[in-house]
């Protein structure tokens, strides 16, 4: 018992050896978020205890949203370096390395994204002894929803195996509001995969998993990430 604990304290190092490797070499920007958001406990107390409301939005609910995801993502990192430890090849699996480092490519633009929109909402704070509290246009609001809903309704036809329903799904997210997070990314992806997932029990929907967890995972709902991520480990 007391050599499979060893084993086990060893596989768990040289794991978080190999993280901080691929952190350090490709997003060491992220690590200095990471530990803002969530190891500094007096930053995060002045975050979340003082929310800023400017507009009706709320700042404060919008940075735990992405430390959320942003934890997200890197737990599916884990995940592909868990598939590049049991590839069994001791110079590391190339195909696997190259998936991380777009997950970690992808994850930095995101976050950048992210955090660029907070601070524009903080800077069209109007000055004014009583900051006066406007809710944003209704339009915004519900194209917002509406692409938020359509989005969901996508991966879960990704999960249920219904490439024809993901790429309707996606296209409504995508007319409902273009921009919001990667539903055009997705929808143009779905086409170049649609005539070999036409099957809903084709090997290829293994792959179509990898690609959607190394490039277009940001705002995926946790339980259907789980499903994406049990998909994907079977395409390495």
């Amino acid at each position: 018992m007391a050599g499979e604990a060893t084993r086990k304290s060893a596989e768990g190092y040289v794991l978080g050896r190999l993280v901080l490797d691929y952190i350090r070499a490709f997003m060491w920007p992220l690590v200095a978020l990471v530990v803002v958001l969530v190891y500094q406990n007096d930053v995060r107390t002045l975050v979340f205890e003082r929310e800023i409301d400017v507009f009706g939005v709320r700042i404060g609910a919008k940075v735990e949203q992405i430390e959320s995801q942003a934890l997200a993502e890197i737990a599916d990192v884990r995940v592909l370096l868990e598939a590049q430890q049991s590839s069994g090849d001791s110079a590391g699996n190339p195909e696997i390395a190259r998936d991380i480092e777009a997950k970690l490519e992808t994850l930095e633009r995101n976050l950048s994204r992210e955090i660029a929109e907070v601070q524009s909402v903080q800077q069209t704070r109007r000055p004014s002894p009583v900051p006066e509290r406007t809710a944003p246009p209704a339009a915004a609001v519900n194209a917002t929803t509406l692409a938020a809903a359509a989005e969901r309704r996508g991966f879960e036809a990704l999960v249920a195996h219904d490439i024809a329903a993901a790429i309707a799904a996606f296209d409504e997210a995508r007319r409902a509001l273009p921009t919001y997070r990667n539903v055009a990314e997705i929808g143009n992806a779905l086409r170049r995969w649609e005539d070999r997932l036409k099957d809903p029990e084709s090997p290829m929907w293994a792959q179509l998993y990898r690609e959607i967890l190394t490039r277009y995972s940001w705002g995926l709902p946790e339980d259907l990430r789980t499903v994406i991520r049990r998909g994907a480990k079977q395409a390495y």
